[in-house]
């Protein structure tokens, strides 16, 4: 008998001891910049859900390989996947993320975490989104001062006069600070009131005389002018990281950038880091992020708790704080302007108002873009004529738009 209530003593104990005797285990395929920044937040709720996060942190590029090679398997690459802006056309496009529309349906998003139709591809919800970010430019006003002018340019054309002004003052010997990739020429060719495509997917780009083409040649002009470093040409830095260096007035960032540009620990340009609206017409285009549930994932429900803890309030404060990624949640942003944390603002505003959207649910999309980078790339570094690259670039288009489709 007194064995038996020992047994049974032993059941009731048992009972009551932590959950996290039996915790879960998830795994989360990320780039750097999506681990959570905040070690003592992710504890939490590791100790309150009683689920272990293992992050696995890799290049954008070796994430995509790594879930293509799990899709010709069958297998998971990992539970949950950050999500950058080409993984419609690189993930979903060949079946490996898990529809979120059972979740959500227990489990609905909020109306304030904005950009969710961007994940929502035939009506079955990929994504929840992480942060909004827009493509954007900033400055470095105190040098621009120097040079001789008190406003940011208002035309491409002005800008490479002021570029110019100050590599020949000795102000600044490579002005701008842009990559050789197909980012630059959107942004050149977008905000010079070029839409880029048409009806149908459309490469309109390719038309003779269209802003696009003035794009890619003054791009390619200020590579051979010296006016971006020739250490972007060699791919030992990016744009970013040059501009933090010190190289450079005029960056190519993004809605956030200024908050690590002018961080004196970051940045050699701070405290003189201001955001422009993009010259010319001034449109640009969106870079959103979320997070998703890889398809062959055996930990769906408890992925679905972390990735509400992910994005709810106070990571996403955190990721803002960390990395001046613009929070997907409105209620986050309004909350961080309030407190002062958000720079910029208004400029902020004035952009999100020249916004054309690239293609980006197109399948043939990712690889379409690391063709253009290809190409420009090339360009750069051969001195070949920007119309014939064009050329190369809607070739690639239509070849790729026909293999798809």
């Amino acid at each position: 008998m007194q064995s038996i209530k020992n047994a049974l003593l032993s059941v009731f104990l048992l009972m009551l001891l932590p959950v996290t005797l039996h915790a879960e285990k998830i795994t989360f395929l990320t780039p750097s910049w999506g681990a959570p920044p905040d070690k003592a937040l992710l504890e939490s709720f590791q100790k309150e859900s009683g689920i272990t996060v293992e992050i696995q942190s890799v290049q954008n590029k070796d994430l995509f390989s790594r879930t293509q090679i799990a899709a010709a398997t069958g297998q998971s690459p990992a539970d949950v996947i950050f999500l950058t802006q080409e993984a419609p056309s690189n993930l979903v496009a060949i079946d490996m993320m898990l529809s979120l529309n059972n979740l959500q349906s227990k489990d609905p998003l909020e109306n304030d975490l904005t950009g969710q139709e961007f994940w929502n591809i035939g009506g079955e919800q990929f994504g929840v989104p992480v942060y909004a970010q827009l493509v954007m430019m900033d400055y470095n006003t105190d040098r621009l001062k120097r040079a001789g002018f008190n406003t940011p340019p208002s035309s491409w054309s002005e800008l490479k006069i002021m570029a110019k002004k100050l590599k020949s003052s000795g102000i600044d010997k490579h002005p701008i600070a842009m990559k050789s990739s197909d980012w630059s020429w959107y942004l050149m060719a977008l905000s010079m009131g070029d839409p880029m495509f048409g009806n149908d997917f459309k490469p309109i780009f390719a038309n003779k005389g269209s802003k696009s083409r003035v794009a890619m040649k003054m791009l390619l002009e200020f590579f051979s002018e010296e006016l971006i470093s020739p250490e972007i040409i060699a791919g030992t830095v990016n744009q970013h990281s040059i501009f933090w260096s010190g190289t450079g007035t005029f960056h190519q960032g993004w809605q956030g950038s200024i908050r690590i540009g002018n961080n004196v620990k970051k940045s050699k340009q701070a405290p003189h880091v201001a955001y422009m609206v993009l010259p010319g017409v001034g449109n640009t285009w969106s870079f959103p992020a979320a997070i998703g549930i890889a398809k062959y994932s055996k930990n769906v429900e408890a992925s679905w708790k972390f990735i509400r803890w992910y994005t709810g309030k106070a990571n996403q404060k955190s990721i803002y704080k960390a990395f001046g990624l613009y929070p997907s949640r409105s209620s986050v942003a309004a909350e961080l302007n309030d407190e002062g944390l958000v720079d910029g603002y208004s400029q902020i505003l004035a952009q999100s108002k020249k916004v054309n959207e690239l293609p980006r649910q197109a399948l043939w999309w990712g690889p379409f873009t690391a063709k253009v980078s290809e190409q420009i790339l090339t360009a750069v570094q051969t001195g070949a004529d920007s119309d014939k690259t064009v050329d190369k670039i809607a070739a690639i288009w239509n070849e790729l738009k026909s293999e798809y489709e």
